[in-house]
């Protein structure tokens, strides 16, 4: 009886190709985007599982509240280290972790890295398969252990062990490490991990001071039993009178322990955790897409069975008279739809392998991997994906159409205008989400646009910046470049606008909060074009003033609510500064949106940038003389720099992949939507061919009988266009307001919105064009022939 219903099932399929092959096409898409979001979903929430120990890991925290608002660190004092493997027989191990960024010295490139330090007992923790070398390497301060990554970019297929490496830390001063172990591959879940790993060892200058003051990346604890974690976070209120004694603006109310497996439920909400945690919300947003997609394509399949069951009404009734049960042609039905959604999930499966992860990988940190030796759950889920299919897009059509009576089909009687109004509706609703991925597409394009657009605060095209990489490199080059003509400005920075930054908690009052900061050196606003509206800057020869002296910028101004700036205190670490100086405000990050900043006196032996104003033409001329001196002064070492009008390039060039990535799925929901339409228009110009052509015969002309026979669609695609854009509008509005201090002042006008309907339209055009088209051209004497 089965194979009986397959054998039939696969006949209709093969005598209906047309349709055949829009069903399966626009299904295997769906299921493709299911299958995709499932991959990447999966390394998501199960990120660092793969530690042998992870259930008993947890990383220490610590609790604040400031004005009220409370929130939780994952940087915490290196002696809690210390206390906590003395104090207490329920930890098995512990590990501090501090990052570096540093720079590599390979022959005479120099790039950029993060350096990991780590206590020797950060193997034991920790699972992390060495391919080469053993743990031990921890212990020796000169060694370093490499990630397999790292490995294969500095030295390719050669053996690593016992090479050396240079690197250049915050100090300025080189350093060589010698390569005593490699790690093994990272699993593709790894939310925590290094690349340069050297021990936690004094020796090393990034690790001092070690007290109550400092602060380390993250520290580890190993419990014995994952149980105990609760009773130790509350034994630990012990350190908060040493932690608060010498921390008195952070007001540090308890201790937590969040476990490196199952991480607390808002774990992304911890500032400065030293390991990745999951984000409902970006779960939320691949299952939306993959819902929506699969909704898509159920809806296409429901709605070309429920327009194709005029074609099958004889089919019905003969099944019916001959004896045949309503179970029997509900199961004929869905054997039909089962074989149909089985080759739509082999045809998804090779747009998965071959399309949609590869295009996920480029976009995304983590990466997914088709693989069915190596994950198992895949099986169910597939299983699963296919028995979810069959059920959504076919259940109804199959319930619908063996209800039907044989006399009521053979009398002619069968209606089916109510089935009409559930068509429109399904098809209204898969353009609508058309319409919505399609606006989201164009307004993100729009957005990045006009970020590229907005003002710096100043002219950032007559201002180039050079990397240094050793401390005395700034004296020698300021000397040489100086020499220059064209060079107006001069200055050195240890972070810079549009480059780096940092963090500070600065108290007004008793008023706390976190402000943006930057240290430069004397001249910085002139080399980088800053405009001054108050004060002074930094100044040569008031280096003692300048050690308490701030420089703040508008929107710092504006949010205290100042009238008056200069002269005003601040306490920054229990330092009092003075706001000596006022700056317009200037361009932070891409988006243009504006945030408070401070700027402080910085050392010259400390600066990482040296800053070259030039005349406006000079810039090349200017570039080609630094390089010249570059490579007189530092000989075996390449320069590197870049014009400041470049700083944002990269984060415009992230964000247009991102906006192109969505807009490969807005792409494919246009397609689903208007290969639906394609099959229902088919289905409804082949019943209007004798009603064509009448008023063909009677005179109607081209533009008459295409408006009449598109006239339903084109309401329904009119309707969904302004129910798309109604919705569209007001929750990207809500969502702006929302996120006004990361996107700034951006608001889409109306053009956006007009452009993806125009787009979405088009191509609905074109999907039914050329069947509109071939149906004015009908021979008459073949359509009003009655061939019974």
């Amino acid at each position: 009886m089965i194979s009986t219903y397959f054998r039939l099932a696969w006949r209709n399929l093969l005598a209906n190709k047309t349709v055949t092959l829009i069903n399966i096409f626009g299904l295997s898409i769906a299921v493709a985007c299911c299958i995709t979001v499932f991959l990447f979903l999966q390394t998501y929430w199960t990120l660092d599982n793969f530690h042998a120990h992870g259930e008993r890991i947890f990383m220490v925290e610590y609790v604040t509240e400031t004005n009220g608002e409370i929130q939780t660190w994952g940087d915490t004092p290196p002696p809690i280290a210390t206390a906590l493997a003395a104090d207490f027989p329920q930890v098995e191990h512990v590990v501090r972790i501090q990052r570096e960024g540093v720079k590599l010295f390979n022959k005479e490139n120099v790039f950029d890295e993060v350096l990991t330090y780590a206590d020797t007992g950060f193997f034991q923790i920790f699972t992390f398969p060495l391919q080469y070398g053993n743990a031990a390497a921890l212990a020796d301060p000169s060694a370093v252990v490499l990630s397999a990554a790292l490995a294969k970019k500095y030295f390719g297929e050669a053996m690593p062990i016992g090479r050396t490496i240079t690197l250049m830390g915050d100090d300025q001063e080189r350093r060589q490490f010698f390569v005593q172990a490699v790690a093994a591959p990272f699993p593709n879940n790894t939310g925590f991990a290094f690349d340069l790993l050297v021990g936690y060892h004094a020796v090393h200058k990034a690790l001092k001071p070690q007290d109550w003051k400092s602060r380390t990346d993250g520290i580890f604890v190993q419990l014995r039993r994952p149980q105990e974690a609760t009773m130790l976070a509350q034994q630990m209120r012990r350190y908060l009178a040493p932690f608060n004694t010498n921390n008195p603006e952070a007001n540090i109310k308890s201790f937590a322990l969040d476990n490196l497996r199952d991480p607390a439920p808002k774990a992304y909400d911890v500032l400065r955790r030293p390991a990745e945690a999951r984000h409902p919300a970006v779960t939320l947003i691949f299952a939306l897409i993959a819902l929506m997609m699969l909704a898509l394509s159920c809806f296409n399949y429901v709605n070309i069975a429920l327009g194709g069951v005029s074609r099958r009404l004889k089919e019905i009734g003969i099944r019916k008279v001959m004896g045949g049960q309503r179970e029997q042609l509900m199961a004929q039905f869905m054997a039909e739809n089962l074989l149909l959604c089985f080759f739509a999930l082999a045809f998804g499966l090779m747009l998965t392998e071959s399309l949609f992860v590869p295009l996920l990988n480029d976009v995304m940190v983590l990466q997914s991997k088709l693989s069915f030796s190596e994950n198992t759950s895949l099986w169910l889920m597939l299983a699963g994906l296919l028995a979810l299919t069959a059920l959504a897009s076919g259940a109804y059509p199959s319930l619908y159409v063996s209800s039907f009576k044989s006399v009521a089909i053979f009398a002619g009687r069968i209606k089916f205008s109510g089935r009409n109004v559930l068509r429109r509706g399904l098809l209204t609703a898969q353009f609508v989400l058309a319409f919505i991925a399609v606006i989201i597409t164009v307004v993100l394009l729009t957005a990045v646009r006009q970020w590229e657009r907005l003002t710096w605060g100043y002219n950032p095209s007559e201002t180039l910046v050079v990397q240094l990489s050793g401390s005395q490199q700034f004296n020698l080059l300021q000397n040489e470049v100086s020499k220059n003509a064209n060079v107006q400005h001069l200055a050195g920075s240890v972070n810079h606008i549009g480059q780096s930054l940092r963090n500070e908690t600065v108290q007004i009052g008793e008023e706390k909060q976190s402000v943006f900061c930057f240290e430069v050196g004397v001249d910085y606003q002139k080399a980088l074009g800053l405009n001054l509206n108050a004060g002074r800057f930094f100044e040569l020869d008031r280096r003692a003033e300048d050690e308490s002296a701030v420089v703040v910028n508008e929107a710092f101004v504006k949010k205290q609510g100042w009238n008056e700036a200069i002269g005003r205190t601040l306490r920054i670490e229990a330092q009092d500064y003075t706001v000596v100086g006022v700056l317009g405000d200037f361009k932070i990050f891409g988006t243009g949106a504006t945030h408070p900043a401070l700027f402080f006196r910085a050392h010259e032996a400390e600066f990482s940038y040296l800053l070259v104003r030039f005349t406006a033409g000079s810039g090349k001329q200017v570039a080609a003389q630094i390089a010249q001196d570059w490579q007189r002064l530092f000989p075996g070492t390449s320069v590197n720099y870049f014009f400041q009008n470049e700083v944002f390039d990269g984060f415009y060039r992230s964000f247009r992949h991102v906006s192109q990535s969505f807009g490969y799925i807005a792409g494919l929901a246009l397609v689903i939507a208007c290969m639906g339409l394609y099959g229902l228009a088919a289905q409804h110009f082949s019943r209007r061919l004798k009603e064509v052509g009448v008023r063909k015969m009677l005179g109607a002309s081209v533009a008459q009988i295409l408006l009449l026979v598109n006239r339903e669609f084109l309401i329904l695609l009119l309707v969904a266009g302004a129910a798309a854009t109604a919705l569209s509008f007001l929750g990207t509005r809500v969502l702006l307001q929302n996120i006004e201090q990361f996107v700034g002042t951006y608001k889409p006008g109306f053009a956006p919105f007009l452009l993806a309907n125009v787009l979405v339209l088009l191509t609905a055009a074109f999907a039914v064009g050329r069947q509109s088209w071939n149906l004015t051209k009908v021979n008459l004497a073949e359509v009003l022939k009655n061939k019974e």
